[in-house]
């Protein structure tokens, strides 16, 4: 007769054992989605708890032996004294003390590492037990497996961790628990014996194949692609660095400021930390640093340069020549949580930093463009600064007389490139600037050759270069997608291979104006900018002017000042006094009397009086209901109907009123469908978080035009065909 308490531990032993790996995978992701180590320490002492527990050794032996090896794995992980030695448990004790103060004073964050790890250990200690109790004794494994599908689809969704291989292990896993389990319910309900080996086999075959057919047409059948956006994208990501944060092989990254920039590529998703409030007459760009050595995968420097003590003035640190008209400006910078960032932040043409810290000095670097604070002899950030400074203007018409053939020998670094650098990448340059003959009209083709060929911004699905691929030609050629990272270092990459002099700078946005919080006091615009805003672009060299900023990233517009002949005083007036301008009215129809027209009203009015009451109410009713049609159809179509008649003013008239009229068009649109703009927000940034929500360029593309007309008079003739190409493609978007 066979054994049947022996086979009932065999089921039991093998639904333990599926709770084990169901309890693994909830540990692996640990080391993706947190800042957990050690992972597979925990493995091991999750294996020893479940082979103890199902050891059906007496409690008195199993207990002291999931103590040790808690206490060793502790030892491999935190202490250095031998194992169980005397200056170990003092060490230990101490470590229990400290932490046990902490918590009785309620400040979880003095918790250490080690102690937090213990508390983690016992944990583990307890699941042992708990799903023993579940799967091997009760043999309901059902509830913890739907626990570990809720687990891994939040981490899918909330997070980095791919979950895609542990949803399908636990699916499998899963399903087989529950078949063994309800098929020992029903042997023990009826009271039965399990059957053979043999007719086990049977039993369970149909049982594995729906388990593996399910298996392979929920992972092969087709899926929709996801409705809503990471509603979480600030949650912990896999990656240390922010932009050009070195990530693993096309691992996700979080977006913020970062240090290393050897390896950039791959995604990255997006974190609203505030970094820093700015207090700055305009939104603008705060520059941080410069690299100058791009090797094929990222950006180092061949020279860290010399940096200069003062108490506060920085005069050398941005340098123009005296045809670049300055204008006395101030700004207020007041830190947040600045994370990695260790440097101060400025805007272009600061002179001076000032700050209320005591003993607080300046390092600053001309050739990398950092500026540290020390406060007694140590690296530290003020809580807040003031920047005195001479914003720059710079001069178009000026810029335009560097035509090449300068002495360019001081400037060789910004003008390296690798040796693994492939032609085509020189030769699509050589053909971006093929129709100009000066610098600055070179840097801005292809500034705007990205947007001109349709290359797209792209967060999150940004490959990473393999190693014989170079990043710029990867971009260029193949993908054609990425974030501020691809862009910059492309632009630079292929000035330098037309021998203009271009370095690689990073810094944060203008961020996000603030209205009503008052940080600062003064009467100024003040900003938000968060880790989201971290960026990097690119600077120009102009021997007549300096360093400029370009800025070829879609979807984002250069705030820097450019002047071609326009008064300085005038710009200054317009941005005090900026605002949106009002939408054109329509003017008033005119409603034409005449004695005959209302003769005639008066004789259709006597003869609709004069019919009976059923056909006076059949024709009302049929009257209402033509014009409730009529009225439903104009209301649902007006834009498409109003788009048609402007689509045809824009592509025959080239003056001023007709690109305005249709500008404003195309902010009715976006305010209908949610997208208004903002009190006190300006059209570059209305533009820009209209590109974000549609997912490409052409807003801010067409907002650069619109002001370039409005407001410097350029003529519309040389660009009328892009500014309705551009229009065109933007209402097509909003009416389709």
């Amino acid at each position: 007769m066979r054994d049947v308490k022996k086979e009932n531990q065999i089921i039991s032993l093998v639904l333990y054992f599926g709770g084990l790996i169901l309890l693994l995978e909830w540990i692996y992701p640990l080391a993706q989605v947190t800042d957990t180590g050690h992972t597979s320490a925990f493995f091991l002492y999750i294996i020893l708890c479940f082979i103890l527990s199902a050891s059906y050794l007496p409690w008195w032996i199993v207990s002291p032996l999931k103590f040790l090896g808690m206490l060793f794995v502790l030892h491999q992980i935190f202490f250095n004294e031998p194992f169980l030695s005397r200056e170990w448990f003092a060490q230990l004790f101490a470590d229990i003390q400290v932490n046990l103060s902490a918590v009785f004073s309620q400040d979880w964050f003095q918790l250490s590492s080690s102690f937090r790890t213990f508390l983690f250990l016992i944990l583990l200690w307890m699941m042992s037990y708990l799903l023993y109790y579940w799967f091997a004794v009760r043999k309901k494994p059902f509830s913890f497996t739907l626990f570990t599908f809720i687990y891994l689809t939040v981490l899918d969704t909330f997070t980095t961790f791919d979950a895609t291989n542990a949803i399908l292990r636990a699916f499998v896993i899963g399903v087989a628990l529950l078949g063994i389990a309800h098929l020992q319910h029903m042997v023990e309900k009826e009271k039965l014996r399990t059957p053979p080996m043999k007719t086990l086999v049977k039993w369970v075959a149909p049982l594995l194949v729906v388990i593996g057919f399910s298996t392979v047409i929920g992972y092969a059948a087709p899926k929709y692609d996801p409705i809503w956006p990471d509603p979480v994208p600030f949650l912990q990501s896999a990656a240390e660095n922010g932009i050009g944060g070195e990530g693993p092989g096309g691992s996700v990254q979080k977006i913020g400021y970062g240090e290393n920039d050897q390896r950039l590529g791959g995604g990255f998703v997006m974190d609203d930390t505030t970094v820093f409030y700015a207090q700055a007459p305009k939104s603008q760009y705060w520059k941080v640093e410069t690299k100058d050595t791009y090797t094929g995968k990222g950006w180092v420097r061949s020279d860290e340069g010399e940096f200069t003590n003062s108490s506060g003035d920085v005069h050398g640190l941005q340098e123009y020549r005296d045809i670049v008209e300055l204008n006395e400006d101030q700004a207020h910078i007041q830190f947040e949580e600045p994370g990695l960032l260790n440097k101060l932040v400025y805007m272009y043409g600061t002179e001076q930093i000032l700050s209320n810290q005591d003993n607080m000095t300046v390092n600053y670097n001309t050739a990398t463009g950092e500026v540290f604070s020390i406060v007694d002899d140590e690296n530290r950030l003020p809580d807040e600064y003031q920047l005195e400074v001479l914003r720059p203007f710079y001069p178009i018409n000026e810029m335009r007389k560097i035509t090449g053939g300068q002495n360019q020998d001081h400037l060789a670094d910004y003008l390296q490139l690798p040796d693994t650098l492939p032609d085509r990448v020189v030769n699509l340059a050589e053909e971006v600037v093929a129709d100009e003959d000066n610098r600055y009209d070179k840097a801005k083709a292809i500034e705007d050759y990205f947007t001109r060929e349709g290359f797209r911004y792209e967060t999150q699905d940004v490959p990473v270069p393999d190693d014989d691929e170079d990043y710029v030609d990867q971009f260029l050629f193949e993908s054609q997608v990425g974030y501020c990272d691809n862009f910059s270092t492309s632009m630079v990459v292929m000035l330098r291979a037309i021998d203009i002099p271009a370095r690689w700078v990073k810094g944060f946005t203008g961020g996000e104006r603030v209205v009503g919080e008052d940080m600062f006091e003064g009467s100024q615009p003040e900003y938000e900018i968060q880790n989201n805003n971290a960026h990097s672009w690119v600077e120009v060299y102009f021997p007549n002017v300096g360093w400029v900023p370009f800025e070829p990233t879609v979807g984002f517009s250069n705030p820097s000042n450019f002047v071609s002949g326009e008064d300085i005083n005038d710009i200054l007036e317009r941005e005090q006094d900026y605002q949106t301008p009002e939408p054109t009215e329509q003017p008033d129809l005119q409603e034409e009397d005449s004695d005959d027209s209302e003769d005639e009203e008066e004789n259709q009015a006597g003869a609709f009086f004069s019919l009976s009451n059923p056909t006076k109410y059949l024709l009302i009713g049929v009257a209402v209901v033509l014009l409730g049609l009529i009225f439903w159809l104009v209301m649902k179509k007006r834009y498409a109907i109003l788009g048609k008649w402007k689509k045809k003013q824009m592509a025959h008239n080239r003056d001023v009123a007709t690109f305005t009229d249709g500008y404003q068009f195309i902010l009715k649109l976006l305010a209908n469908q949610g997208l208004a703009l903002e009190e006190g927000q300006t059209l570059n940034e209305y533009a820009q978080k209209v590109d974000r929500w549609y997912g490409h360029s052409d807003m801010s593309a067409l907002t650069r035009y619109y002001e370039r007309t409005v407001y410097r008079d350029e003529p519309l003739d040389r660009n009328h065909h892009e500014i309705y190409r551009l229009w065109n493609r933007v209402v097509e978007n909003l009416l389709g």
